[in-house]
């Protein structure tokens, strides 16, 4: 083999090497632009399923607390009426007293 066919071996070598380098270079770049992409969709999903979880979150928040309020204002109702019950019973005997200490005094 003479020198100058080794010489073209080389630089044959050289641009394939190039080429090949070329092509892992573009293939990359597509591949991070592809998972630029994917990043990009994977984000919007989650961030999507969070918003509807923290949605369903406030909802049943929202519902026990109407629950509880709703409880609490049973309660507060029961205990005025008891109040009021409790007084109306012991009003009668007060005024009878209250008559008696007048008319007697």
């Amino acid at each position: 083999m003479s020198g100058i066919e080794t010489i073209k071996i080389i630089v044959d070598a050289e641009k394939e090497a190039a080429e090949m380098l070329q092509k892992a270079h573009t293939k990359a770049t597509e591949i991070r632009k592809e998972l630029d992409m994917r990043i990009k969709l994977e984000r919007e999903e989650i961030l999507k399923s969070a918003r509807k979880e923290a949605a369903a979150i406030i909802e049943h928040a929202q519902q026990d607390g109407k629950l509880e309020a709703a409880v609490y204002e049973k309660e507060a109702g029961q205990k005025t009426r008891q109040i009021v019950s409790k007084a109306s019973a012991k009003k009668s005997p007060a005024v009878d007293k209250l008559v008696t200490l007048v008319l007697e005094g």
